[in-house]
């Protein structure tokens, strides 16, 4: 199952998806491997760049070059777009189901109410 995160920042609905094949592809893109990436937290322009494009098949680069200059403009943050890309590709799973699961019940809590309640458990 391709797990899809939301992603409304640029005026239309959109859903983040990555699978194996694209996280490669995002790896050549960055220069970087995917645990390299979700450790640093180096999340700025050139990772949403790259990322976009692969996880939304559906523009140019330049097509969110513009996307994300109007956002910015507009008073939005960096974090409010890496943020999305980043549990994308946490929620395919590659650092485990755990992760996954708790990053999908963040967008999906009806779907994932047995990780919140953990998490809550864990909490008290």
């Amino acid at each position: 199952m391709k797990r899809k995160i939301p992603f409304n920042l640029f005026g239309e609905e959109q859903e983040l998806c990555f699978t194996i094949k694209k996280i490669g592809e995002l790896e050549k893109v960055t220069g970087k491997g995917i645990q390299q990436l979700i450790r640093s937290e180096e999340a700025g322009i050139n990772f949403c760049l790259g990322a976009l494009p692969i996880c939304l098949e559906k523009k140019s680069p330049d097509f969110y070059v513009e996307r994300i200059e109007e956002y910015l403009e507009s008073g939005g943050a960096i974090d409010d777009i890496a943020t999305p890309i980043a549990h994308a590709i946490l929620a395919t799973g590659i650092i485990g189901k755990v992760v996954s699961d708790s990053v999908m019940a963040i967008y999906y809590p009806d779907l994932y109410p047995k990780v919140i309640e953990d998490t809550e458990q864990k909490n008290e």
